[in-house]
């Protein structure tokens, strides 16, 4: 008797293990895992959406290092990263990181280190580390890049690991945070392994650019448009929230304000002071002031290296013969007010407001005619040796109040016998002509003199007179270098601002350019897209966080991580589904990429839970319940991820077995009482 309850007892444990191993081998091998939502914060409110940004000038370059100008700035800014960037922090203007995710400076201000996020990758795949970053900064020592002097305070730089920066300065620098590393984020990071070795300004990736950044380059059709689109491995979890954004080039304001009514563009760079009051009463849209706080001013640049212009008495009479009062109210929109000197007076102490010219045409005409410049019998002075005083005045094609501008200087030159010739070029054209080959007389350009007036260093330091430099005017007076080399040696504030306003008078007196007008500038957008970054800068801050209030709940990294669940789900359990049922499943998971490649990431994920279910209701399988709440995100785990596998009973294989285990004890209850009696 003892014999055979053991025996029973074994067939017990027995069928308890098969059991067991049936019930966890199923789930496994029908690969039921469950991808944990993550419980961070949902960056975007929606996703999805393509945002056409109009503009009317094309970029000349997308690499960060060469760019001088905004129309290139704004795309680069998208595609690259910086260290730091400036932002508001709890209200204030501050900084905030951006491949650092920690830094500090040493006390005695001549260290500085970083911690680098250790997700960041290239678009191209390749992992960002410390490396590039040690590239990218001895770049700007090593070649006369457009921001290199910002730069040359570095003695070296150190890379411990491949996830730490240490930067030894030559001196404390109070420039080089706000100017070097935050500004217009001069200093993002190019990409070691396709840079090295090469000719920066030839390099072929300086048009079709490899990034680190939100979004990543597509396609660029000068003249036209440059298309971007979101990098989904970002490391910046959940961002950018748009998945595309085109840079859209129109000929005129005109043509670019229609489309932003129209809704053919969603936002514009800038909108002309002379069309505030047209894009006020356009519904649906909105204005936002832009770069505040920058000290930005409009002048008109003077070749001081051409035959008149290079005598600075010449110079001085055409400061007196403009009217600004009159240019701004006419042709600018009466916005702003006269600007006096380089520095805009948003510098507070750095800007002495007595320098400058008041409108004086009696003063101009008693300077030329000291000079000897008499009148033709057209009214136009020439010069002793037959030189006429007819000088072409350069603007962007497109830019109508710089165009009526033109239009009044004309007029007010004539007053003293000066000719102009208004003459508009694309951008990438003009900006070779004046930075590269100077052919050119007067040119209307802008640009901000904060927020430290130090940043004028490149249009005004007799160092930065290269081919490609900002300092296209070639100013070079050695007082106004001895001066500025000075402040950059100084840390005190009072005593910095004492050396600039020394500087700026002495810069008006040569009078290499004629001040017009401190600016107030605004961008417009509609208001189906939300989430334009707060601050100064506009476009020179990654636009990741912009969302279309038309978007998906649904994150793209949800909506893929339950398609790649029903696909693979599907691949194990497929010989158990019935045929026509198993073309309905597949369909709908097709379906479901095509909606993701779509950018509707909500149907997306609706039509990959409809496959789930299916799969259940095919295989009697339990498969991992869908999401319901926006405000759990599922991660596509990494490789450095841990997914948690924790598989769902298999009800139908429980009850089968349990009934069976049963059965066995009842039969042998009822054999061994037979035997009893």
């Amino acid at each position: 008797m003892k014999r055979f309850i053991l025996s029973i007892a074994v067939i017990v444990l027995i069928s308890i293990s098969i059991f067991i191993q049936l019930f966890i081998g199923t789930s496994h091998e029908l690969g039921l895992v469950t991808v944990q939502a993550s419980e961070q914060n949902r960056p975007c409110p929606r996703y999805g959406g393509v945002l056409v940004i109009g503009r009317t000038d094309d970029s000349a370059t997308l690499n960060p290092l060469l760019t001088i100008d905004d129309a290139s700035f704004m795309v680069a800014n998208q595609i690259f990263n910086s260290l730091i960037e400036r932002a508001f922090v709890d209200g204030q203007l501050g900084y905030k990181g951006d491949l650092a995710e920690e830094w500090n400076m040493s006390p005695d201000g001549m260290t500085l280190y970083f911690k680098l996020v250790r997700n960041a990758t290239w678009h191209d795949g390749y992992p960002l580390t410390a490396e590039d970053v040690k590239f990218t900064l001895e770049l700007y020592l090593k070649e006369s890049l457009p921001q290199s002097a910002f730069f040359r305070v570095i003695d070296h730089v150190e890379t411990p690991d491949n996830y730490t920066v240490i930067i030894k300065l030559k001196q404390p620098s109070p420039t080089f945070v706000p100017l070097a590393l935050a500004f217009w984020r001069n200093h993002m990071i190019i990409p070691k392994h396709l840079y090295e070795g090469t000719n920066i300004t030839t390099n072929p990736y300086n048009l079709k650019p490899i990034g680190s950044g939100p979004f990543k380059f597509v396609e660029w059709k000068k003249g036209d448009y440059i298309l971007l689109e979101r990098n989904e491995n970002y490391f910046k979890a959940g961002l950018p929230c748009l998945d595309k954004i085109i840079f859209k080039v129109f000929p005129n304001t005109e043509a670019m304000l229609k489309a932003l009514s129209t809704g053919e563009v969603g936002a514009v760079t800038l909108v002309p002071e002379p069309n505030l009051e047209e894009v006020k009463s356009m519904p649906g849209v909105k204005l936002f002031p832009i770069f505040t706080g920058l000290g930005l001013v409009l002048y008109i640049g003077i070749n001081t290296q051409k035959y008149p212009l290079n005598i600075k008495e010449v110079r001085q009479a055409l400061n007196y013969a403009i009217n600004k009062e009159e240019i701004i109210k006419l042709a600018l929109g009466n916005v702003g007010r006269p600007q006096r000197g380089i520095f805009s007076s948003e510098l507070g102490p750095f800007h002495d407001p007595t320098v400058g010219y008041d409108y004086d045409p009696d003063k101009a005409n008693q300077i030329l005619d000291s000079l000897g410049f008499k009148r033709g019998p057209d009214g136009i002075r020439v010069t002793p040796n037959g030189t006429r005083l007819s000088f072409r005045l350069f603007f962007t094609a497109g830019d109508l109040p710089r165009m009526r501008a033109s239009e009044i200087v004309k007029e007010q030159f004539k007053k003293i016998g000066v000719e102009i010739i208004p003459q508009s070029y694309d951008w990438p054209t003009l900006k070779e002509m004046i930075t590269v080959k100077y052919d050119f007389d007067l040119v209307w350009f802008g640009h901000a003199t904060g927020p430290d007036p130090d940043r004028l260093y490149v249009y005004y330091h007799g160092s930065q007179i290269y081919p490609g430099s900002w300092n296209y005017i070639r100013y070079n007076n050695s007082e106004v270098n001895r001066l500025w080399d000075l402040s950059r040696t100084i840390v005190d504030q009072n005593k910095r601002a004492e050396i600039f306003r020394q500087i700026e008078r002495i810069v008006m007196e040569d009078a290499p350019v004629i001040p017009v007008q401190e600016r107030v500038l605004y961008a417009a957008y509609r208001e189906e897209f939300q989430g334009f970054p707060p601050g100064p800068y506009w476009y020179a801050n990654h636009l990741e966080t912009i969302w279309w209030t038309k978007g998906s709940i649904r994150s793209p990294a949800e909506a893929r991580s339950l398609i790649l669940n029903a696909s693979n789900i599907l691949t194990k359990v497929s010989s158990m589904i019935p045929g026509d049922i198993l073309d309905k499943i597949r369909s709908l998971i097709e379906q479901a990429n095509q909606s993701y490649r779509e950018g509707n990431y909500d149907r997306a994920y609706e039509l990959a839970s409809q496959a789930l279910s299916q799969i259940e209701s095919a295989t009697k399988t339990p498969t991992p319940t869908p999401l319901t709440t926006p405000a759990e995100i599922i991660k596509t785990p990494t490789p450095t991820e841990k997914v948690s596998e924790k598989p769902g009973p298999d009800y139908t294989l429980l009850i089968a077995i349990t009934v069976i285990v049963i059965i066995v004890i009842a039969l042998t209850s009822y054999v061994i009482m037979r035997r009893r009696r």
